[in-house]
């Protein structure tokens, strides 16, 4: 019994100091969230009961006319102001942040977008 509650505590210990490594600093966009200074109430409210913000949450940071001026020359075409959803598709579909992100698109296309 008493190995089980080592193993336990073990397991508890460890998923927290992954957590905290997480926090602290990965290669996804939540972690470069937190490097800028954000919390992360930020993006999931300051109950954190948001699990995936939407876009309205992200474009009080980041302009998505600025986004698609910034990625006109990408291509063969610009991911941030698409020709089927133009600049109204939900960030979150590709910018995942608490995991790698994906390209969206990549459903019915193949593009190969470099993705910060």
């Amino acid at each position: 019994m008493k190995f089980s509650a080592n193993l336990a505590i073990a397991s508890i210990l460890l998923a927290f100091a992954a957590s905290s490594a997480f926090a602290a600093g990965g290669n996804f966009g939540a972690d470069k969230h937190i490097k800028a200074g954000l919390k992360c109430e930020s993006c999931h409210g300051p109950d954190k009961k948001i699990e995936t913000p939407e876009k309205e949450q992200c474009i009080k940071c980041h302009d998505p006319k600025k986004l698609a001026e910034k990625t006109k020359n990408v291509k063969p075409t610009n991911p941030h102001d698409s020709p089927h959803y133009h600049q109204d598709l939900e960030c979150t579909l590709c910018h995942l942040q608490h995991e790698k992100p994906e390209i969206y698109c990549n459903q019915c296309h193949k593009f190969d977008f470099k993705m910060p």
